[in-house]
């Protein structure tokens, strides 16, 4: 008999048993690491398939893991706090990241103001309008940017005074603009027999602008005309009444002829240049400054229509409505799990001469953002709705999608 072969055998046999049992428990965790590897080797191929730059980039960040809790994960890693040195270079990152972006959309058409297709409503309505829905577009396209920037950097190779001073006055943009909105009166209506869409404002303009702050702040200086595109004129009186009489002030009011030209001053700071909305606070804002001269068509056609001739003794000016113009814009929630988050805004104007002050006009916007995807909920209060009935005043509330 041989008892120590046949022990070490045994143990063999056990020890064989114990790593098969370790190798198959192992298989799980191996296999969810290998799919883990794989999902990431995809996701980093994605990437790299993207054709602008920018899209590459941002995709690349995004590949990091999120944190459910960053600061307890920095205690637990013991890393030190990050400091001035490192937020500035993020910064500087986030600029030239944002830099590249400008580049990229050179020579292409973007938003300008916030688009926007939503449901309103009257409210407390003296005008005789109806609920319908709102289609606002405003869009802008640089005519000239690498020209103006080619200029700017042979200034600034010329290291003196005068390449400093001829930098420094040579804007960063030329674009051209345009705005307009459209009622769609598609609902169940006691005026009109079909669904017809309604011009209210076209807002067409020229203009330049300066880059502060590496284009988180901005000074925009322009040239715009504003009308609603209708007919009705000082000899259309009797057809105004007759349209009065049928549908109401607004039924008639819609087909007056409107129209102005304004020198526009613009000053705006864009925090999401620098913040990411779902994961930090950001507070935008922008004044704005309108002079309405007595002209039109781009200063080359006659006067200003601005004489409320259906109401005799109405001296009104739009320059008693509009003039002064605000806004502030910012983060009020960010779900910390997912995308979503709640955004809030309000824009406020009142006359810049005559009457400074006296008529009022506010919008309060709340929006819920998730993914590509922008709701809004919104209350209007005041004058200058449209072209058409600028001086009387009207309250609207809504709902709808925004588009950026």
């Amino acid at each position: 008999m041989h008892p120590v072969p046949a022990a070490a055998a045994i143990r063999r046999t056990a020890i064989s048993l114990r790593a098969t049992l370790v190798l198959l428990a192992a298989l799980p965790a191996a296999g969810r690491a290998a799919d883990a590897t794989l999902s990431f080797q995809r996701e980093f191929s994605q990437c790299q398939a993207k054709e602008r730059e920018l899209a590459r980039l941002r995709c690349y960040d995004a590949l990091t893991p999120p944190v459910a809790d960053g600061r307890q994960a920095l205690e637990e890693e013991a890393v030190p706090p990050i400091s001035d040195i490192d937020r500035d270079r993020r910064a500087v990152r986030v600029a030239r990241l944002e830099a590249l972006s400008r580049r990229e959309e050179r020579g292409s058409l973007t938003s300008d103001d916030p688009n926007y297709l939503v449901y309103a409503a009257p409210v407390d309505d003296r005008i005789g309008d109806e609920a319908h829905y709102e289609f606002f577009v405003s869009l802008k396209y640089p005519l000239v940017d690498d020209w103006l920037g080619n200029r700017q950097d042979d200034f600034r190779r010329w290291d003196n005074a005068y390449g400093r001073f001829f930098n420094g006055i040579l804007p960063d943009r030329l674009l051209v603009h345009y705005s307009g909105l459209w009622d769609f009166y598609a609902a169940q209506s006691n005026r009109f027999n079909s669904a017809p869409i309604i011009s209210r404002a076209h807002n067409p303009g020229i203009s330049i602008e300066y880059d502060f702050a590496q284009g988180r702040d901005r000074l925009r200086l322009g040239w715009f005309h504003k009308s609603n595109g209708q007919t009705l004129e000082d000899s259309d009186l009797p057809m105004f009444e007759r349209l009065r009489r049928e549908g109401g002030d607004d039924f008639a009011l819609s087909r007056v002829s409107r129209g102005w030209d304004y020198a526009l001053l613009r000053w705006s700071s864009d925090a999401l240049r620098y913040e990411d909305p779902l994961l930090q606070p950001w507070l935008n804002y922008q004044v704005e400054m309108r002079y309405y001269c007595d002209c039109q068509g781009f200063g080359f056609v006659g006067s200003r229509e601005d004489t409320i001739w259906w109401e005799e003794g109405n001296d009104a000016r739009i320059t008693d409505f509009d003039g002064l113009r605000g806004m502030v814009e910012g983060s009020l929630w960010r779900s910390p799990d997912t995308s979503l988050h709640i955004n809030a805004r309000l824009e406020l104007r009142t006359g810049l001469e005559h009457s400074t002050g006296e008529f009022w006009t506010g919008k309060l916007s709340l929006g819920a953002e998730w993914e590509n995807l922008s709701a809004t909920l919104f209350y209007f209060d005041g004058y200058g709705r449209d072209p058409s009935a600028y001086h009387l005043r009207t309250r609207y509330a809504g709902f709808g999608v925004e588009l950026r």
